[in-house]
């Protein structure tokens, strides 16, 4: 076992308010006069750190690769401001986070002097500077300049600290995760917890976030070299495994504490409305079906392949095994009159969002039963006509639809090779042999079993090997979190958070729906139907697909096939950094703000 896994029955009796101020004796913990007297009390302060309150993860809907029925992300609108939740709970709990941290270090003579063995002393020091380095490197970059502490301050020295430089916050942040490296076993037997792996990843991660490429690749190689990981035999199984060697770090859910994570503690939104679900609440976007390449490994304004009646036709596998996939009109089995509807089997039933199938096909007895996941039976069917399958199989209907015991990978072995490959093209460092441990790789990974060989990745020029990498982020890495800090990084959200998002056009006549009648649906509902009748649905033509992997949807909204559902909003100006949090700032006169906020 060479993971880190979130027993989260450890730590429910450890709780605290999602309210957490920048307080250096959290009563969760006793107060430092009194705490660490017992090497029972350090490792309750040491599991008190696997939990999200200090890891948070982002929200999903801050990504271009899902659509949002009901609202968009403040970080999406332009709507953040220095008294949001979110950036005032980040920035303060990285901080209670790091002033524990440093507590435990500075306990640990006291450790020694109750007999604490010397190999569990080192364990807690490790984790403590795993921690640390984690923190500072997240604070570096959202905030850029933040505070740094090394020591542990008192809490007059805390409310007039200023900040410090980015570069001294990043370097400190290595500095703790290179100790928590030679401090940390390679696995444990047993409880999983911070690992030299898990360190060496996070390094490398800080360092690609922030630009610090060689660092990043060094890092991501030496984890690589570790020989501890691997990559799951299959792409699909990975996100509903029970274990796997290609997760880092992770969290895990568990239904007796219906304790979830990511799209498990969300699940209604997720999951088609007859399984019981809201079909689509939180649904993948047009953006990330476009993204996709053809099985020749080219994007789909590119390669011969594509067949833009049936989008699902010719892709590479990892879009059927994230977007639950549906025959169209143009389906090549349909129109040969083969169609079966088993084949399009989701949660029990044929999943069709055809805004003409009022029935679709129901497994366990064979019968036709009310479509209710299409625009023909209701308004609120998926708003893309399309469904996350990744994270999702029967095990939510055994559990009552509420949630399931899948595990959210912070960090995954195959995130890793991405990191390195990235790291050696924004070097002008990658050679084959680079494209061949990494990318390739994955997509062998993901053709496994397909009948299909993959489509290889060879050396080409930095422009063209950045624009294969950044795209193979984009589907790898789909609905796992990290879509918004890619498009930080790359400098890219002000062009993708300043179009619109989409949806379907609406379909619902609001008194009559599809009954074999054209004529008593409303003019949108029939256009709806011709849309798909054309083979334009949800996907019309052939979006063009820029260098880094963006479809322009502009066309399709031209031609009728998708409507405008919100327009998005991003201040290149300001928003690339977060606002240092006006409740510190009232505090600490010596905290300065981060441009125009």
């Amino acid at each position: 076992m060479k993971k880190i896994l979130f027993i989260i029955a450890i730590f429910s009796t450890l709780t605290f308010s999602a309210c957490v101020d920048l307080e250096l004796n959290p009563l969760s913990e006793g107060s430092s006069e009194n705490w660490y007297s017992s090497q029972q009390e350090i490792e309750m302060s040491v599991n008190d750190y696997y939990r999200t309150d200090f890891f948070p993860i982002d929200d999903m809907t801050w990504g271009d690769d899902v659509t949002a029925r009901n609202s968009t992300s403040s970080v999406q609108n332009g709507t953040m401001t220095a008294e949001d939740g979110t950036v005032a709970s980040r920035w303060q709990n990285y901080y209670k986070g790091i002033a524990r941290a440093l507590r435990l270090l500075n306990n640990m003579e006291n450790a020694r002097s109750m007999g604490v063995p010397e190999a569990k002393i080192t364990q807690y020091e490790g984790e403590a500077y795993f921690y640390m380095g984690y923190a500072y490197g997240m604070l570096a970059f959202h905030w850029g300049d933040a505070i740094l502490d090394k020591t542990g301050m008192n809490l007059e020295e805390a409310y007039s600290v200023a900040r410090s430089p980015k570069a001294d916050v990043l370097a400190f942040s290595y500095e703790c995760l290179d100790k928590a490296a030679e401090r940390l076993p390679n696995s444990y037997s047993g409880i999983q917890r911070a690992t030299k792996g898990a360190a060496l990843a996070f390094k490398a991660r800080i360092a690609l976030w922030n630009g610090d490429y060689e660092t990043a690749a060094t890092t991501a190689k030496a984890c690589m070299d570790l020989n501890v990981y691997k990559l799951h035999s299959n792409y699909r199984d990975l996100f509903t495994a029970t274990w796997s060697n290609e997760w880092i770090f992770f969290f895990r859910g568990d239904v007796t504490l219906k304790k979830y994570y990511w799209a498990a503690g969300d699940i209604a939104n997720s999951i088609s409305r007859l399984a019981g679900g809201w079909g689509g609440q939180k649904a993948p976007s047009y953006e990330l079906v476009c993204a996709y390449p053809c099985t020749d490994g080219k994007p789909i304004d590119e390669s011969p392949l594509y067949n833009p009646k049936d989008f699902f036709e010719n892709r590479d596998p990892r879009m059927a095994m994230t977007i639950v996939p549906f025959a169209t009109a143009h389906n090549k089995n349909v129109l040969a009159g083969t169609y079966k509807p088993q084949d399009y089997l989701w949660l029990g039933y044929e999943y069709s969002p055809a805004p003409n199938r009022t029935t679709v096909y129901r497994a366990s007895d064979g019968a036709q039963v009310s479509n209710s996941d299409s625009k023909a039976r209701a308004e609120h069917a998926s708003y893309t006509g399309l469904l996350f399958k990744k994270y999702i199989d029967a095990t939510f209907l055994e559990n009552g639809r509420s949630g399931a015991p899948t595990t959210y990978p912070m960090l995954r072995y195959g995130d890793v090779l991405l990191m390195y490959a990235e790291a050696m093209i924004e070097q002008n460092k990658c050679t084959q042999e680079v494209l061949d441990q990494t990318i390739n790789k994955l997509r062998e990974r993901a053709y496994a079993g397909t009948g299909i060989t993959y489509p290889q990745v060879t050396l080409g020029s930095q422009d063209v090997m950045r624009a294969i990498l950044r795209t193979e982020r984009f589907v790898e890495l789909a609905w796992e979190g990290h879509r918004y800090a890619d498009l930080i990084r790359w400098r890219l959200a002000e062009k993708v958070y300043n179009s619109p998002g989409y949806f379907l056009r609406r379909a619902w006549s609001g008194s009559t729906s599809w009954n074999g009648n054209e004529a008593s649906v409303s003019t949108e509902y029939r256009q709806l139907i011709q849309n798909w009748k054309d083979g334009s649905y949800p996907i019309g033509g052939i979006p063009e697909i820029d260098e880094n992997g963006i479809a322009d949807l502009s066309n399709m909204v031209n031609a009728g096939y998708i409507v405008v559902a919100s327009e998005r909003k991003f201040d290149a100006g300001r928003d690339y950094l977060w606002p240092v949090p006006d409740a510190d700032r009232l505090i600490n006169e010596n905290l300065d703000q981060n441009p125009n906020w």
